[in-house]
């Protein structure tokens, strides 16, 4: 099984060659309409131009598909004063928070000594091109 998700919000799945969709109603005509024009296998699917959360999530599941998917920041903390996981900005990432400031606000990540920056413009700027 492969999935990408926005935890409580939504859910891209492959289970026995199904693609399941839980979401938003722009994740689920961007999904049909890669369905309808590449067919049902995401390893057909091309990534997506990013725009939005939906399409950060899109372009997860299909590099999850193909083994391709890792993060340019390879610990599971991100910010070690505020303990905040490298998930969980992710997770602010495909909430559309597309700014360090952003992602401060609703992770605490880069408000105790900001070292995380850097790490943090990263994460955005690896997936807002994805």
């Amino acid at each position: 099984m492969v999935f990408a998700e926005i935890p409580y919000k939504a859910r891209i799945e492959l289970k026995d060659k199904q693609v399941t969709v839980r979401g938003s109603k722009l994740l689920l005509d961007k999904v049909a309409a890669l369905k309808a024009q590449y067919g049902n296998d995401p390893h057909k699917w091309p990534q997506q131009r990013v725009g939005s959360g939906e399409d950060i999530l899109i372009n997860e599941f299909i590099m999850k598909a193909n083994f391709e998917f890792k993060f340019c920041y390879n610990h599971e903390e991100l910010c070690h004063c505020r303990n905040v996981p490298t998930e969980k900005v992710f997770t602010s990432i495909k909430n559309e928070c597309f700014k360090v400031e952003d992602v401060s606000r609703t992770t605490l990540a880069g408000t105790g000594c900001g070292s995380c920056k850097k790490d943090i413009t990263d994460l955005i700027e690896q997936f807002k091109k994805s």
